[in-house]
């Protein structure tokens, strides 16, 4: 399973890196951003040590962290999914999370105007074939943008 994170998180970068320059303000390099102050689920450190890894403090890391059977883990990585989302909208980045046929090509028309009316940048997390894992984490993720732009509104 390390092998498969790391393949996808190289795989990741290395398309980035194919098609722009990757900077924080760049919407793809949002997917393997670590946020550092993430502290969901430090009292499992020890039982989980995995958890301690800075690459799972990321929205791809949380997608992985959903792949693994233990459900203690998953629920860390929603919280940090939930953690990430609102760090993000409190930078002024509101994220939705999409996928599907064409969601990468979508996401990019999208962002073109990121000064529209609802400022959201999209981000796509997968193509065609979505796991169950990437349909949690969009599901989380989004609920939790959408609470917040909500809030902002007055809604």
């Amino acid at each position: 399973m390390k092998y498969l994170f790391i393949s996808l998180l190289i795989s990741q970068f290395c398309f980035t890196q194919t098609e722009t320059k990757v900077d924080d303000n760049f919407p793809l390099s949002l997917l393997t951003r670590d946020f550092e102050n993430l502290n969901h689920g430090s009292e499992m450190f020890e039982k989980y040590p995995i958890l301690k890894r800075t690459e799972l403090n990321s929205i791809i890391g949380c997608i992985y962290l959903l792949k693994l059977k233990e459900e203690d883990i998953k629920k860390v990585a929603i919280a940090r999914l939930k953690g990430i989302a609102t760090q993000l909208f409190r930078e002024g980045k509101p994220i939705l999370l999409t996928y599907g046929m064409d969601s990468v090509g979508i996401a990019m028309k999208e962002n073109e105007n990121l000064e529209d009316d609802n400022h959201v940048i999209y981000l796509s997390i997968a193509d065609c074939v979505v796991s169950e894992a990437e349909s949690k984490a969009r599901s989380v993720f989004n609920d939790q943008t959408m609470k917040l732009v909500a809030q902002k509104n007055g809604l």
